[in-house]
């Protein structure tokens, strides 16, 4: 029986491809002189921020400065974000029957309070696991099993819901579900290996 779904967030909750790949594009214009074409970016989603740096920078330092620069950039484009459609409501419903709802996202704490809280939808949730808050990130289990251990949830009775392959041996190697959000993720072969596949949010309703 499952119990607990989870979420990621950029391309699952909130569609931000647009906020953060132009928001990257202009930060490696301004600090590397590189001016780089969207498809050359898509490998950026849905990943940690610091890992998606590491590409452009040589030293642990020029990740830092340009990850922050990055940041305030991002703030420059967050009125593009939006949010999926159903969203709100497949959040209402899970609320209502009684299952255990989280957040695990690669973004930091600052991240979720600068690009996310503004939605208003904190309220559904009962974690939220973020950067911040582990030492180890997706794909690692860690996140997860943090989350999972913070609501007193067993991977077993739980759902991941995401949309990267990041968030597909994340979840897998947690011992939870994963649930592929179609409604976010980019083609990949890989995702074969879901373990269910979402044409809408709605339809985590089949599963519980």
């Amino acid at each position: 029986m499952i119990n607990t779904v989870l979420f990621d967030v950029d391309g699952t909750i909130i569609d931000t491809e647009f906020v953060m790949i132009k928001s990257f594009q202009k930060t490696l214009l301004e600090e590397k002189k590189l001016n780089v074409p969207d498809e050359n970016l898509e490998y950026i989603l849905g990943i940690p921020g610091k890992k998606a740096v590491e590409r452009y920078a040589s030293s642990e330092e020029e990740i830092d400065k340009i990850h922050s620069i990055w940041a305030d950039n991002v703030k420059l484009y967050t009125y593009h974000a939006s949010l999926f459609p159903d969203l709100e409501e497949i959040l209402t419903q899970l609320k209502a029957k009684g299952v255990q709802v989280g957040i695990v996202t690669s973004k930091t704490s600052e991240e979720m309070k600068n690009e996310f809280d503004h939605f208003g939808l904190n309220d559904y949730f009962d974690v939220c696991v973020t950067a911040s808050d582990t030492k180890k990130h997706k794909p690692n289990a860690e996140p997860i099993l943090y989350a999972l251990r913070k609501l007193g949830g067993l991977p077993e009775e739980s759902i991941y819901v995401g949309d990267s392959i990041y968030d597909m041996h994340s979840s897998q190697s947690a011992g939870a579900k994963f649930a592929l959000a179609k409604w976010g993720a980019k083609e990949n072969t890989l995702f074969s290996s879901a373990d269910i596949t979402l044409e809408s949010p709605l339809e985590i309703l089949d599963y519980l």
